[in-house]
Parts: C-alpha cells; sequence; structure tokens
C-alpha cells in the first residue's frame, strides 16, 4: 500500500475515533446542561409556590376533597402536585430532584420532577413539580444526529483533503523515485542535481541517494575499464597460444597422438575466446558502447536469419513455419544487435529441437508494438529452471559441453538496450516459445 493512502487512512481512522468520542460526549454535556437549566427552573417555582404558601395557605390553591392537588398544563409538560403523607419521612426539608414516568390521561410521560416535603397546619405535605423531558430527549437526538452527521462530512473531507495535502508532502520523494531511480537506465544517466525539498527526511534521503549512485556509478566505471582491458589482455595471449598449437598441429614430425591432444586444446581455447568475447560484447551492450541510430525492417531481418540458419535447419530435419511476418520498421536502433538477437534465439530453437521437429515463427504488429514469436517443439525447459535462464554460465543441461550459458544473456541484454520485453514460456518435452514485444516509439 502506498505511503499516501496510508497517511489518509491513518487521520481518516484518527479523526473518525476523536468524532466518535465527541458524538458520544457532546450529547452528555448537552444533557447535563438542560437538566442543570430545567432544575434552576424547578427551583424557582418551588420557592414560589412555597412563598404563596406561606403567604396565603393552601386556599390559594385548590385543594380537592381529599386534601391534594394536581395540576398540568395543556401540553402535558409541567404540573405542580401537593399531596397530604402519612409518616415525616427521612430527607424531610430536603429537595431531590428526579426522573420519573408518570401516566397522564393513559399517556406514559417522562418527567423531571423535584420533590419536597413541608408541614401546614399540623399536616405533612408533599409538593412535586414537573417539567417534561420529551423536549429535552428530542433535543439531544437532534444533537446525537446532528453530530453523526458532521463527523460523517468532517472524515469525508478529511480524506480528500488529506489525500491532496499528503500529494504535496510526498512531491519531494516521488520525484527521487522518479526522477533518481525508476527511470534512471545507466548509471551514466544518473541526475545528481539535488531535490528542492523543506523537508528534512526527504533532503537526507536525497543526499543519500546521491551519495550512492555516485559510488555506483564509479565503481561501473572502473568494471567497464577492467573488463575491457582484461578482454583484450586475455584474447592476445590466446590468440597467440592458437597460433602455436596450430603450427604444431601442422608440423609433420609431431607424433599422432600429441596432435589429437593439441587439437582438443584448439577447441578448448577457442571456447575460452569465444566467452570472452561474449563477456565483452554483454559489457559493452550493457554500458551502451553501442549506438542507437539506425532503422532496422524487422521482417527482412528475421528472413536474413532464417536463410543464415538454414543450413542447419536442413541438416536437423526440422520443419520451419514462418509465412507469416508483417512488415515493421524499427527505430532507432543497432541493427547488428537486433540481427544477433533473434539470431541466437533461432539458433538454441535449432539447437536444442528434436531430429525432425518443428521451429515456428510469427511476427505481428498490434497497437503499435510489433510481436515477434520464436517457437519450437523441442526438448524444452523444465518449470524449476526457467527462472535461470537468462543468468550468466547458469548450465542448465549438463550434458551440453559447448554450452556456457551465454546465448540468452547476450538476448536480454541486447532486449533491454533496446527497451524489448521478453516473456518465456516452456514444457519439458514440448518445445520453448520466446515472445518478443518491440516498443512502437523507442526512446534512444
Amino acid at each position: 500500500m502506498k505511503l499516501q493512502i496510508k497517511l489518509v487512512l491513518y487521520n481518516a481512522f484518527s479523526k473518525t475515533l476523536i468524532m466518535s468520542a465527541l458524538a458520544f460526549i457532546i450529547p452528555m454535556l448537552i444533557q447535563k446542561i438542560v437538566y442543570n437549566h430545567l432544575d434552576k427552573r424547578l427551583h424557582a417555582r418551588e420557592e414560589k409556590m412555597m412563598r404563596m404558601i406561606r403567604i396565603g395557605g393552601l386556599k390559594e390553591i385548590a385543594i380537592d376533597q381529599d386534601c391534594s392537588f394536581d395540576s398540568y398544563n395543556i401540553f402535558k409538560e409541567e404540573f405542580v402536585s401537593i399531596s397530604p403523607i402519612a409518616a415525616l419521612p427521612d430527607d424531610f426539608g430536603k429537595t431531590s430532584i428526579t426522573n420519573s414516568e408518570r401516566i397522564v390521561d393513559n399517556e406514559l410521560l417522562k418527567h423531571r420532577v423535584l420533590s419536597q416535603s413541608f408541614i401546614y397546619d399540623n399536616q405533612l405535605y408533599k409538593i412535586e413539580i414537573g417539567e417534561g423531558l420529551s423536549s429535552a430527549d428530542a433535543l439531544e437526538n437532534s444533537i446525537r444526529n446532528f453530530t453523526l452527521k458532521l463527523m460523517l462530512a468532517v472524515v469525508l473531507f478529511s480524506i480528500f483533503f488529506d489525500l491532496g495535502f499528503a500529494q504535496i508532502l510526498l512531491k519531494p520523494f516521488n520525484k527521487i523515485v522518479t526522477e533518481k531511480l525508476r527511470n534512471v537506465k545507466h548509471p551514466s544517466s544518473f541526475n545528481l542535481t539535488p531535490v528542492r525539498t523543506h523537508t528534512f527526511e526527504f533532503r537526507q534521503l536525497d543526499q543519500s541517494v546521491n551519495e550512492m549512485m555516485s559510488q555506483i556509478k564509479e565503481a561501473f566505471q572502473l568494471e567497464r575499464e577492467f573488463i575491457t582491458n582484461v578482454s583484450h589482455e586475455l584474447l592476445t595471449p590466446i590468440s597467440i597460444l592458437q597460433n602455436r598449437v596450430e603450427n604444431m598441429i601442422n608440423d609433420p614430425e609431431v607424433p599422432e597422438d600429441v596432435v589429437n591432444k593439441l587439437a582438443e586444446s584448439q577447441k578448448t581455447l577457442a571456447r575460452l575466446s569465444r566467452v570472452i568475447k561474449a563477456l565483452l560484447y554483454i559489457s559493452r551492450i550493457e554500458n551502451e558502447q553501442y549506438i542507437k541510430n539506425e532503422t532496422a525492417e524487422l521482417s527482412v531481418l528475421i528472413q536474413d536469419v532464417l536463410e543464415e540458419l538454414d543450413v542447419l535447419i536442413q541438416d536437423k530435419g526440422i520443419t520451419l513455419q514462418a509465412a507469416e511476418l508483417e512488415a515493421y520498421t524499427f527505430s532507432p536502433c543497432n541493427r547488428s544487435l537486433i540481427h544477433t538477437m533473434i539470431f541466437n534465439l533461432v539458433s538454441n530453437a535449432i539447437k536444442y529441437n528434436k531430429p525432425n521437429g518443428k521451429i515456428m515463427v510469427h511476427g505481428s504488429s498490434q497497437h503499435g508494438n510489433y510481436f515477434l514469436r520464436i517457437e519450437d517443439r523441442g526438448i524444452g525447459i523444465p518449470e524449476d529452471q526457467l527462472p535461470f535462464i537468462f543468468d550468466r554460465f547458469k548450465r542448465l543441461r549438463p550434458e551440453d559441453d559447448m554450452g556456457f550459458g551465454l546465448g540468452l544473456p547476450i538476448v536480454q541484454s541486447i532486449a533491454g538496450f533496446h527497451q524489448i520485453s521478453i516473456e518465456v514460456t516452456s514444457e519439458a518435452g514440448n518445445g520453448t516459445s520466446f515472445l518478443l514485444c518491440f516498443p512502437g516509439q523507442l526512446s534512444s
């Protein structure tokens, strides 16, 4: 998951927790405020009622025959009740406020009730003054619903806001990845220009990447020089040894058994020379020492390769199918390298094919790209060896004393140099298929 998404999700989660806590706490605070307001009103009404009783007595209030009094307003939200009591309560003279439910006209109503006992004319009475809680509950529900909607709106808004902010915050990081890591084809093309940022961590990252790439660039340069020098230094003595061995073989005074041993040595020197040249070839390709300024007609180039290998195809009795080869111009490229890449693939298809086997070569353009498939019905490659076919010096077939595992690495180096993708499928005993995708627009 991207860091930007993680930051947004973290902020959204934290805001959701905060808003959830507020959604739980705010109604409780509102309830407490409302109850405090109601309690003040109840105390004020109680004082007023008691003052009326002290001044005018209960005659000021209509008393029923049972010496009790109940009065509700028209909406049944407020009431005053005075009733006689038989025994002196424990909380006599104290005021208590509680929530209670009462049935008024067959309707259950919830009230906030103030209760107090008093004595009048040697008779114990209890006065109850109530305020309806339906409006308070409605207000609490409204506040809760509003808080939930506000929380949802804030979270959604914060997600979009955080996405934009995270994108701006991570812009230097994305620039470092895009310009200095992802699109770097070779250390020589690395951009050492510092990325402008006010974030300390990104400045440290940029500086570390620049230092690392500078070291890699220097190491690649040393490797390039080393491989080139060593290859040339090795090829010269090998060439001298080959000439000397050849002269000894041609010498009539040399015994036949010695000539046979010299011939084997000559083959070994020839294989060593091919390995060194292949390594030098790969090194030059990967170090971009070849120039891509040519144009290649792929169908013509493929036909040239097939004609060049026709003798080998005929000798092994292989059937070649290359009927559908659409014309396609590939540019810019190095025609010689493209020829070598196709040559190596077709040569492998011949080498590891079965007697009287089959090779299919098909090329067609699709969606602006050119797809070349080289398929054989040969011995194939086991599934566990497929991931290693491009590894250098990987001997996938120990019985092959001529193969040093450099043909396919050369193919991969040339393909990477031209931004050509390779897809390989194979089944042991049923053959191998190489699918090459030539890009429609190649950057030079």
